[in-house]
């Protein structure tokens, strides 16, 4: 699946959960994605909307059942300095 096609599949699901930004890291923003690859997705919520890990898991099965690939969604504040780093600098933004 390309960019584009990833992009116009999630982003509708990504913003009805108030996700405003999203990027993609790892094989598939390298472009070295592999059936067996899992999507990494580090996202930012809406300011003010509380959101618990329920919400989290939620989107996380909705993205898989869209995709039919494996999930693996992080978000942009629980990142550690050191990994945020590394994340930017291979990461393509989504929203």
């Amino acid at each position: 699946m390309n960019f584009a096609d990833l992009k116009e599949k999630i982003v509708p699901l990504l913003k009805k959960n108030d996700v405003v930004n999203a990027a993609v890291f790892g094989s598939y923003a390298r472009g070295e994605e592999k059936p067996s690859s899992d999507l990494d997705i580090v996202i930012k919520f809406r300011e003010g909307k509380i959101k618990t890990l329920f919400d989290l898991i939620k989107l996380q099965q909705e993205l898989e059942n869209i995709l039919r690939i494996k999930v693996d969604i992080n978000t942009y504040d629980s990142l550690s300095p050191l990994i945020k780093k590394v994340i930017e600098k291979e990461m393509r933004v989504i929203i």
